[in-house]
């Protein structure tokens, strides 16, 4: 049975599931002085659909593999004290950033549905349940990278994230 969180994500964002089929997992992110991370295996897709709940700094980060050191660039979501939204690339002076848009929720009892897609040469990021729609956030890479995993984190205050949330594929008769 799904809880009663997930139910009023479906019902807020209007995704038609059979309640019965819900599948997905609230994570709480693990604060960015630690050292151990949740790594998800992106490889074989290019875009990224999630909900995320917390008061600020909520960060997204994509490597080309499990260690550290091969970090390509990062999201942070809801930054100083949910102000602006920033992607930055590892290494490099440059970024893109928007402010007063693509914020966490006023209200840290709601989750807020958030997107990412990636090439090589580019991170596009935005707000909404469709991939591609809506206002957004791009940054071209300085240097082709194959992103393979993405990682989450928190800075200082606790962040939920739903990375995976999938509905019964059984049509509605």
């Amino acid at each position: 049975m799904p809880s009663e969180i997930m139910v009023n994500i479906i019902t807020k964002f209007a995704v038609i599931c059979f309640i019965g089929s819900l599948n997905g997992d609230i994570i709480i992110a693990p604060r960015m002085r630690e050292q151990s991370g949740t790594f998800r295996n992106v490889e074989n897709i290019n875009e990224k659909f999630f909900w995320v709940r917390g008061y600020e700094d909520a960060v997204v980060y994509f490597f080309e593999d499990t260690n550290i050191s091969t970090e390509v660039c990062r999201i942070v979501i809801g930054g100083d004290l949910n102000t602006l939204t920033r992607i930055w690339e590892s290494g490099q002076n440059k970024n893109q950033t928007s402010d007063k848009v693509l914020l966490l929720e006023s209200n840290t009892e709601k989750f807020k549905p958030f997107w990412i897609k990636w090439t090589t040469n580019s991170i596009i990021f935005g707000a909404g349940v469709k991939v591609g729609v809506g206002i957004n956030l791009h940054l071209k890479l300085s240097l082709n990278a194959a992103i393979k995993y993405i990682s989450i984190r928190s800075r200082d205050y606790p962040i939920e994230y739903i990375l995976d949330l999938s509905c019964s594929k059984i049509p509605i008769k």
